[in-house]
Order: C-alpha cells, then sequence, then structure tokens
C-alpha cells in the first residue's frame, strides 16, 4: 500500500558508515547474544548496536543484529514465529533446565516408551501458561533473574501465555528425543523441555538448540559471525546486510519529495493539507513508513485518528 505526495524531486543520499544495517548470524556455540555484539563493536568500531531475541550460550542459529539507525527500527520487526531444532535429554532435571547446570533430579525408573514420548509432547500443542526460568535474562530490581539464582535466591516470575505452532519428534535415541518447534514470542524451550519431562514422569533437560527462524528471518540467510568479521571493503559489508524495506514491506509507505525532508528530520507532524493528502485507509496507532522518491527511508510515523489528521513521528531515521 503506497501513497505518493508532491512531485519527483531529487534527494540528497543520506551518509552512515557501511556497517550501518541489518546482519544476520547464526550465532555460535558458547557465546551470548550480548558478547556476540561485544565482539562486533570491538572488531568495527562502532557502539550502537542491538539484537532482535536472545539465545542463550547452549544456543545457536538466526541472531538478527541491527547496527546503527536499524536500531531504531526494532520495535517495528516482527519476531513471530520462531522455530527451533532441538535434543533434549530425558531421566534428569536441572536448576537451568538445560546441561549447563546442577543435576537436581535422577529417575529411578526406565524411560518411557517412545509412544508415551510422542503423546506427551502432543499434549504441549496451542495456548498455554508458561512459567519463566529462573534462570533467565528477564529482570528483577534492575538485575537479570540469572543473577539472582547464582546467588540462591530464587525469584519467581508469573507464568505467560505462549502458543505452540508446531512440535514434532524428529528422532528417538535411547534416553535422548530430537525435535522441531515452532512457538511464539517468549517462549522459553528449556522450560519446554522440563514440562515435558514433569509430564512423562522423568523429568527432561535440553541438551542443545538451534534457532532456524526468527519472524521473517530464516537460517539459510544467516552468516557465520567469523564471515561478517572478515568483511572489510563496503561492497562485502553491503552483501551481508538484509534490506531494512524488506523488513517493514507490510507497513504503507508515504513517498515524499526532497523538501519535505527537513521537517522530517526535526520530526514535525504531517498534516492533511498544506500540499499533502493521504489517500488510503490507516488505522489510528498503527506505523507507516515515510520514503523519499530515492527509496529512502525517513521515518516512521502513526496516524493520530480522524480527528486529528495527521501523522505524528515514531522514529526519525536521518
Amino acid at each position: 500500500m503506497e501513497a505518493v505526495t508532491g512531485r519527483k524531486a531529487g534527494t540528497p543520499s543520506l551518509k552512515r558508515s557501511p556497517w550501518e544495517g541489518i546482519f544476520l548470524i547464526d550465532k555460535p556455540f558458547g557465546l551470548s547474544s550480548n558478547k556476540v555484539l561485544q565482539i562486533l563493536r570491538k572488531a568495527i568500531g562502532f557502539q550502537k548496536m542491538g539484537h532482535l531475541g536472545t539465545l542463550d550460550p547452549i544456543a545457536t542459529g538466526v541472531l538478527p543484529v541491527f547496527i546503527g539507525w536499524t536500531t531504531k527500527i526494532i520495535p517495528f520487526v516482527s519476531d513471530s514465529p520462531k522455530g527451533y531444532q532441538g535434543t533434549l535429554i530425558l531421566g534428569k532435571k536441572t536448576d537451568t533446565q538445560d546441561v549447563s547446570g546442577e543435576i537436581i533430579f535422577n529417575s529411578p525408573g526406565p524411560i518411557p516408551s517412545e509412544e508415551t514420548i510422542r503423546e506427551v509432547m502432543a499434549r504441549f500443542l496451542g495456548n498455554q501458561q508458561q512459567i519463566p526460568p529462573s534462570f533467565s535474562a528477564l529482570k528483577y530490581k534492575g538485575k537479570p533473574l540469572y543473577r539472582w539464582a547464582r546467588q540462591g535466591i530464587q525469584i519467581s516470575k508469573p507464568p505467560r501465555q505462549i502458543f505452540i505452532e508446531a512440535l514434532e519428534v524428529l528422532a528417538i535415541d535411547g534416553d535422548q528425543v530430537a525435535f522441531e518447534v515452532l512457538c511464539s514470542p517468549g517462549t522459553y524451550i528449556r522450560t519446554l523441555c522440563m514440562d515435558i519431562g514433569d509430564g512423562l514422569g522423568c523429568g527432561a533437560c535440553l541438551k542443545s538448540l538451534k534457532r532456524t527462524r526468527n519472524g521473517d528471518f530464516d537460517i539459510s540467510q544467516a552468516s557465520p559471525l567469523e564471515k561478517i568479521l572478515k568483511a572489510s571493503s563496503p561492497s562485502d559489508i553491503e552483501a551481508l546486510k538484509i534490506p531494512a524495506e524488506r523488513l517493514l514491506q507490510g507497513l504503507p509507505v508515504l513517498r515524499m519529495n526532497g523538501h519535505w525532508r527537513e521537517k522530517v528530520k526535526l520530526g514535525c507532524l504531517l498534516k492533511e493539507g498544506s500540499g499533502l493528502s493521504f489517500p488510503f485507509p490507516v488505522q489510528a496507532g498503527k506505523p507507516i513508513c515515510v520514503k523519499s522518491f530515492s527509496e529512502e527511508l525517513w521515518a516512521i510515523y502513526e496516524w493520530t485518528g480522524p480527528g486529528g489528521k495527521s501523522f505524528k513521528p515514531l522514529r526519525v531515521l536521518i
């Protein structure tokens, strides 16, 4: 959905660092999401960064990293649904709900049958409540829960509503179950594994995990961290980027000629009239992209509603 206002006019190019953009990293094992950012900051000398969706150190896979001006669009990029492939171990529980933690329970009984495993796992499809783990990046009094947990202080968070769209058993080998899951953001796969183990009565913990999908980001598009660190020329860097416009392609677009650039840069309201018209229907509170005719993304605005007859800025990107 697009609207064009004013005549086509030349627009000055935005001067940005070649590193400003969105990079899809296949996060390696052993690094936290924040550690990946620290490594990138040191390597490229650019401080302003963010990521979409936290991964534990034992997890690998899709980690979208936003550098420079693109950090401003993170709130408008969908991370739903999320896809994972992993392996759980039956017969034991740990304090972290994965193999990195201390064992707190060993099952004295035999491993359930394959039929029972598949039957119990199928019960976890659909809407449900999930209690976030104590070892997580959620915060309490400004500190991540895992820091409290390491001090022996268990902080309980209220249950969250999650949705499991698909949960498939890929293979069963003794006490290990390989699985694939498609779920809503905010779902803890470690906790899902623990809950499956509790449902089976033998306990379980997560052994390994790879995120294969994060919204529109797919593992097939991801690059190893080392490849990104080795990029040096502007052309090499550009080839590794994910176009921001592709991530926002579901938003309506308002195109404007060059003399509006400074008004947008100052965060001015875009009012109907004064040479502007908004011929497409937009819901109040819903974002739109404001672009130049040369496809430069200037800002993200939102419609104030029929009474206001104007757009107000949410993020200015120039």
